[in-house]
């Protein structure tokens, strides 16, 4: 029986130490602002918050956090790739384009970008509803719908980042002022 045992214990300690999702748990940053992030770690220094976000540490002001809690969502390693700056004959096409050409690509151009802030508002305003949806599952403590909304929630984040990076390649590389700041009302 005490045999029994041992290997019960050594077998859930390899389970653990091949998944370690099941071990970490993460946390969720919740930002005055209103912005959150979601990481497997952070910790006080000085006056500031600092966790692993994006590939690197990211620090914030403590009087800026509103909480950090314990979360069910998956933390998701996102790494940038780097900026490659275009090649000198692509740049010097640019330049010899007409003054009429240019005038006509802004404008499209600029039909481009409010089509892309209106995916990204439609986007964040699910995101929005489905945070909501979750919260509201885990009041009631239906595993079931936490789960769907989860999902729910991290296909969207991934559109979101695929946006980004739609966003980034129209730009030249990297995003426009208008991807950071708070999208106007409808």
């Amino acid at each position: 029986m005490n045999l029994m045992k041992n290997y019960i214990a050594a077998i859930i300690s390899i389970i653990f130490l091949i998944c370690p999702s099941i071990c970490f748990s993460s946390y969720l940053i919740e930002l005055n602002n209103g912005s959150t992030f979601i990481t497997y770690h952070y910790w006080k220094e000085g006056s500031q918050i600092k966790f692993y976000c994006y590939g690197g540490v990211v620090g914030i002001q403590k009087d800026l956090v509103r909480e950090i809690k314990e979360s069910d969502l998956a933390y998701r390693e996102v790494i940038d790739e780097p900026y490659v700056p275009e090649a000198p004959e692509v740049q010097a096409e640019a330049k010899g384009k007409s003054e009429e050409k240019k005038e006509k690509m802004t404008s499209v151009s600029d039909a481009r970008d409010k089509a892309l802030q209106e995916e990204k508002r439609r986007i964040m305003t699910e995101i929005q509803a489905a945070r909501a949806a979750f919260v509201e599952a885990k009041a009631k403590n239906d595993r079931e719908r936490m789960q769907a909304e989860r999902k729910k929630l991290l296909s969207l984040q991934t559109e979101l980042l695929k946006l980004r990076e739609k966003v980034r390649d129209d730009h030249g590389g990297q995003a426009p002022a208008w991807w950071d700041e708070p999208l106007p009302a409808p």
